[in-house]
C-alpha cells in the first residue's frame, strides 16, 4: 500500500488567514459607513421636507376653515407653550391628524432633550408675518405671490420661540450664527447638508443652501437665498435677489418686530 505524500489540511483558518479577513472586513466597513450615513442624512432630509409639507397644506386647510384666515394666536415661547391653547402647532394639531410626531425632525442633532415648556417635541418654527402670535390673522389674500414667502422652517427643540419675525431672523444673524450657536437659535438652519428645509405659503417644500456657519463671532452679512422683504429697506440685503421672503414690506416696522405689519 502506498503511503499518500500529502496529508489532507486540518480545517479551519490560521491566524493569518483570520487577520487578513478581518483586515478586508475593515476596509470594506470604512468605505460602506459613510455611505449609509449619507443614506440615511438623505431619507432625514426626505422626512423632513415631508413633514413640513403637510403642515403648509394644514395651514390653507385650517385658513378655508376660518374665512380664510391663517392661525394666529398665543405667542408660541416660554410658559404658553404648555399652557396656551391657541399657539401655533396646537391650534394645527387637528389638521395633521393629532400625530404630534410630524413636528419632529428625525435629523435633528441637539440631543433629545426638548424645553421644558414644550408639551411635546417641536423642531419648526413659524415666520409670524404670516403665523400671527396675534388677534389680527392675516388673510391668504393679502399674501401677493404664495410661492415667495416662507412660511416653517426648522430649528432647536430645546429653545424657547417658535414663532419668528424678522427681528428673531436678525437676531440670529447677528448674535448666534457665527458665535457657536451656543444659544441654539438659528441651529436648524443647516441641519440637513448645511442647508434649510422650508415651506412656503403656497404648500411647496424646498431646500435652500445657508451660508457657511463660522466661529470668528462677527456678524453674519446676510441669510443668502432667505430674504427679508420684497419692498421697502430690507434689514438685511444680500448682494444677490433671494429666493424666498418673509415678509412683502418693511413699511411702518423697520426693525420687523411687528408681527401685525409686514403684508
Amino acid at each position: 500500500m502506498k503511503t499518500p505524500t500529502n496529508r489532507l489540511r486540518a480545517t479551519g483558518f490560521t491566524l493569518i488567514e483570520l487577520l487578513v479577513v478581518i483586515a478586508i472586513i475593515a476596509i470594506l466597513a470604512g468605505m460602506l459607513l459613510p455611505a449609509l450615513a449619507k443614506a440615511k442624512g438623505k431619507a432625514h432630509a426626505v422626512k423632513c421636507l415631508n413633514s413640513q409639507k403637510q403642515m403648509a397644506l394644514a395651514f390653507l386647510v385650517y385658513a378655508s376653515d376660518h374665512d380664510d384666515r391663517y392661525i394666529a394666536g398665543t405667542f408660541a415661547a416660554n410658559a404658553p407653550l404648555m399652557t396656551a391653547p391657541d399657539v401655533w402647532f396646537k391650534l394645527l394639531l387637528p389638521y395633521v391628524g393629532n400625530n404630534t410626531n410630524i413636528y419632529k425632525c428625525p435629523g435633528h442633532f441637539d440631543g433629545g432633550t426638548f424645553y421644558p415648556n414644550l408639551p411635546y417635541p417641536v423642531d419648526y418654527v413659524v415666520n409670524s408675518h404670516i403665523i400671527r402670535p396675534s388677534a389680527r390673522a392675516l388673510r391668504t389674500t393679502q399674501i401677493d405671490t404664495p410661492t415667495d414667502y416662507l412660511v416653517t422652517t426648522e430649528d432647536s427643540r430645546q429653545m424657547n420661540n417658535f414663532n419668528w419675525s424678522v427681528s428673531d431672523w436678525n437676531w440670529i444673524r447677528i448674535n448666534s450664527w457665527n458665535q457657536g450657536n451656543a444659544a441654539l437659535y438659528g441651529v436648524g438652519l443647516t441641519r440637513h447638508n448645511a442647508g434649510a428645509q422650508v415651506a412656503l405659503a403656497d404648500g411647496h417644500t424646498e431646500f435652500l443652501k445657508m451660508p457657511p456657519r463660522l466661529t470668528t463671532g462677527a456678524m453674519l452679512a446676510d441669510f443668502g437665498p432667505i430674504g427679508d422683504c420684497k419692498i421697502g429697506t430690507p434689514v438685511w440685503n444680500p448682494p444677490t435677489q433671494p429666493k424666498v421672503f418673509l415678509r412683502l414690506t418693511s413699511a411702518g416696522d423697520a426693525i420687523g418686530g411687528n408681527v401685525n405689519l409686514g403684508f
